[in-house]
C-alpha cells in the first residue's frame, strides 16, 4: 500500500495463506498468496486497512517467531465501491423503512 493513496481509494482485506516466503515485517507482501477469507465485509480506508494489517500480521509474525506456523497473512486489495440505484440529483427517490 502506498502511503500517498488517495482518500477515496478503498480496500478489503483478505486473509490469505502462502507458501515459500519468509516476511520481515508487518507490511510485507507475499509474492504470492491464496485469499481464504473476508477480514470484514467493509471496504477500509488506508488508514484503516493499515492499522489492521499492522496488527494482524504483527500477531502472525510472533506466532512465526514461537513456530507456530499458521502461514496466514493479512493483504490489502484495493476495490471500487459502486452505488448501484444511488439517485442523480433531481431525480424523485423511495426511502426504505429500516
Amino acid at each position: 500500500m502506498e502511503t500517498a493513496a488517495a482518500e477515496w481509494q478503498r480496500y478489503r482485506i483478505w486473509i490469505a495463506s502462502y507458501d515459500d516466503w519468509h516476511p520481515a515485517d508487518w507490511h510485507d507482501v507475499p509474492p504470492r498468496a491464496i485469499a481464504l477469507e473476508p477480514a470484514d465485509l467493509v471496504a477500509l480506508s488506508a488508514h484503516q486497512a493499515r492499522s489492521f494489517l499492522e496488527g494482524f500480521n504483527r500477531e502472525m509474525l510472533q506466532r512465526q517467531r514461537r513456530r507456530q506456523q499458521q502461514r496466514l497473512w493479512a493483504v490489502a486489495v484495493p476495490v471500487i465501491v459502486r452505488f448501484e440505484g444511488d439517485p442523480q440529483p433531481g431525480e424523485a427517490v423511495s426511502g426504505h423503512r429500516l
